[in-house]
């Protein structure tokens, strides 16, 4: 193998061979000698951190009750850090813990803070985020964009009967155009459907009770107003955080949420069986998406190809009403 002319040449240049390989390509690669392992791993590392960064693009995520589909709007994520990324080690081809780097990268995750966009005065328009207004110096808008919109809140109600209930999940990539609510890339980044039990949100709300010092929260059904938005810790979590509910069981999207009960105050029923459930309502939050970085990696490449692809034909994907 040292005889090989390839291994002659700097590793400089092995980079520069390597470089234009897109990641499918690439990962092939890395079987054939720990030299090339070492480097191939040094561009993955590079791409992985332009990837969560989203520099010229936008997570757009999806997620509402199947009867809310045609109501419930999507909703815009900010940048909010990837798990170990940023104090990653390269390692050597000498290193003996080589093999496992792979698996280390893949199993980094990316934060994001999902925002409800607000609308303009007179409520026809949607407010536009930092980035989205043309010739403006950060346009066009990314995912590492300040934004401090409202948080995305939405209420699951169960019967008595009920064992559990769904919510339709879907993650875009998306690169904003040059007019407010036009894509000129469309990704689809992982969809699936969440059965969220009963049980569940119970144990996550008196979790959250527990954390509050044993105080329940009331939030009535006749209040209209805005409530004020809570503060998310930016610190990382474990992945396999209990709080956390997977798109699939492949495990790259996922949403970590806040839970509480809705205490309403009505009159209980004069008659119960002890082992008959009562209706109840539950208050979440999104605090987190995780989307996994090496997949969000491998949809900004197919984005990034799709946009190179494009014809003088335009496929128009955006909301007009």
């Amino acid at each position: 193998m040292a005889d090989c002319y390839l291994y002659k040449l700097p590793n400089e240049l092995l980079l520069h061979l390597l470089t234009p390989f897109p990641t499918p390509d690439l990962l092939p690669l890395t079987v054939i000698s720990h030299r090339i392992y070492a480097l191939i791993l040094r561009i993955l590392h590079h791409r992985l951190v332009a990837a969560a960064e989203l520099q010229s693009h936008s997570l757009l995520l999806e997620c509402y009750h199947p009867s809310a589909k045609l109501t419930e709007p999507p909703y815009f994520c900010t940048y909010h850090g990837t798990n170990d990324l940023t104090t990653y080690k390269l390692p050597s081809e000498n290193d003996p813990r080589l093999a496992g780097r792979l698996g280390e990268m893949r199993s980094m995750y990316s934060r994001f803070r999902p925002h409800r966009r607000e609308l303009e005065l007179g409520g026809r328009r949607v407010r536009r985020s930092p980035g989205d207004v043309p010739g403006s110096r950060t346009f066009p808008g990314t995912s590492s964009d300040k934004y401090d919109g409202e948080g995305v809140r939405q209420i699951l109600s169960l019967d008595g009967h009920e064992l559990f209930t769904q919510l339709v999940a879907q993650t875009n990539l998306v690169k904003i155009g040059p007019r407010n609510g036009l894509f000129t890339c469309f990704v689809g980044v992982e969809e699936g459907v969440l059965r969220v039990w009963r049980e569940w949100l119970k144990d996550m709300s008196m979790k959250e009770t527990f954390a509050l010092g044993g105080q329940s929260e009331i939030v009535e059904e006749i209040s209209k107003g805005k409530e004020i938005v809570r503060e998310v810790a930016q610190e990382e979590r474990d992945i396999d955080d209990e709080q956390i509910l997977w798109v699939s069981p492949a495990r790259n999207t996922g949403f970590r949420l806040h839970v509480r009960e809705r205490k309403l105050k009505r009159d209980a029923p004069i008659l119960i069986s002890t082992d008959e459930d009562m209706p109840v309502s539950y208050d979440i939050e999104y605090d987190e998406l995780l989307v996994r970085t090496s997949h969000l990696l491998l949809m900004l490449e197919k984005s990034m190809v799709q946009e190179d692809n494009s014809s003088g034909k335009a496929v128009v994907f955006g909301s007009f009403g």
